[in-house]
């Protein structure tokens, strides 16, 4: 009786160690996501489409977002994101716009912070915030005249 309490309690152990071991791309991989929020001052949809690739050595983002306003334009992407030592992403973006450019930046348990762009093109920084393992907020920046300014937010739930 013992021995069986004893190996149950060790793999829920193990089970809740993983689970806060987890980083934020560990959690939103395998999860759709839809949101709502503001972009470019209007009312917009965005969905987030998060998977592991390649034997788990990459992780693929698709999305894609649509202002109100603009029923017909709908602007897409797809990020390519690696974690390295010490908890560092890297990556690369590619957009409808036909633009492409590289992703730095760190992770944590609960939030991916990504500087993205290059001076060429155009400079920023995307916020996204796991809250409950349930909702994801997520900030948009652009560097504009040095600063960085907010030109979009959004809070998803999953999408099952």
């Amino acid at each position: 009786m013992m021995k069986t309490f004893t190996t149950t309690s060790l793999i829920a152990l193990l089970s809740v160690q993983i689970c806060i071991s987890q980083n934020f791309l560990e959690k939103v991989a395998t999860t759709k996501w839809i949101g709502e929020g503001l972009l470019l001052g209007s009312k917009a949809s965005f969905t987030m489409d998060w998977n592991s690739i390649l034997d788990g050595k990459f992780y693929q983002l698709k999305f894609q977002n649509q202002r109100e306003a603009s029923r017909e334009s709908i602007f897409k992407a797809i990020g390519v994101y690696k974690k390295n030592e010490d908890n560092q992403v890297s990556g690369t973006w590619f957009d409808s716009r036909g633009f492409s450019f590289p992703l730095k930046g760190e992770v944590s348990s609960d939030k991916l912070i990504i500087f993205w762009g290059s001076p060429e093109i155009e400079e920023g920084k995307t916020i996204y915030t796991m809250q409950n393992d349930a909702t994801l907020f997520v900030e948009d920046y652009i560097l504009k005249d040095g600063e960085l300014i907010q030109f979009g937010n959004a809070a998803y739930a999953p999408n099952d």
